[in-house]
């Protein structure tokens, strides 16, 4: 049996797989100059604006994916995530091999408190690509939502194990291993993201307050003041002082102290 070839074809045949090769775009130049007006104003945070010259190009054509997808953006920085969801979704019917569209529904539904959703659509963006690390990192966040902290910390885990630079993954995973009690892991998920980046300067308060749970004295005041030569002048900063104060005295130190801090992310 010989190989069939194009060249074998009927002169009909051949035209079909050249039309399938070369289709034909549906090119709509009102539609496109406003989604690129558009994408210009969001870029610079004007985000109503923006919105107005989506809603346009999207009255030209109607099945303008990046004008949903754009209007989604935008209704998502101006914290209007129901609106944001449903141009989401009307970008996901047009495109629905898109994972970007997957991965910031999820965002969008875990803003909404809305777990399942979220996990849904994270768990989709993965299965459209194995390796979006910014979907997995995600779907962890949001199994720390739902009170999942074994499936998020199994995830923190194959993240670092396969992205050893992913730095938010070790904040994370740092963070909630310290929200859990976990304090021994905690300091030293923190302490590796310091080998990867001294100027971190958030883990290091992390580790002093961990210290400090642990009732490590010296090392809790060593890490305290690596956060204040790093942030001189963060909220936490009078708190600090306090809290060190209350360590070096001979009064009785209240355990409780450390957690007026008010949060190891400033």
């Amino acid at each position: 049996m010989g190989v069939i070839s194009n060249y074998s074809l009927p002169e009909n045949i051949e035209k079909y797989f050249n039309k399938a090769e070369n289709p034909e775009k549906n090119y709509n130049e009102p539609a496109y100059n406003h989604c690129v007006k558009a994408d210009a104003l969001r870029i610079r945070n004007y985000f109503w604006e923006s919105i107005d010259e989506y809603l346009l190009a999207i009255s030209h054509d109607e099945s303008n994916f990046e004008a949903y997808k754009g209007m989604g953006l935008a209704y998502k920085q101006v914290g209007y995530i129901k609106s944001a969801i449903e141009s989401f979704e009307k970008a996901k019917k047009i495109e629905p091999f898109d994972k970007s569209i997957y991965n910031e529904l999820g965002c969008c539904y875990m803003h909404a408190n809305r777990m399942d959703m979220a996990l849904k659509r994270f768990k989709r963006a993965l299965m459209l690509d194995i390796n979006y690390t910014e979907a997995e990192f995600n779907l962890a966040i949001a199994h720390e939502f739902a009170s999942e902290n074994d499936m998020a910390i199994n995830i923190y885990l194959k993240i670092i194990n396969e992205r050893p630079s992913y730095i938010a993954a070790y904040n994370n995973i740092a963070s909630l291993y310290m929200r859990l009690g976990m304090l021994f892991e905690c300091i030293q998920y923190f302490k590796k993201l310091l080998d990867i980046n001294p100027d971190y300067y958030r883990a290091y308060l992390g580790i002093a307050v961990a210290f400090d749970k642990m009732e490590q004295n010296n090392e809790a005041v060593r890490f305290y003041k690596k956060y204040m030569e790093y942030k001189p002048n963060s909220a936490n900063i009078p708190y600090i002082k306090d809290r060190i104060g209350e360590i070096r005295s001979d009064s009785p130190i209240s355990k409780k102290s450390h957690l007026k801090l008010v949060t190891i992310n400033q």
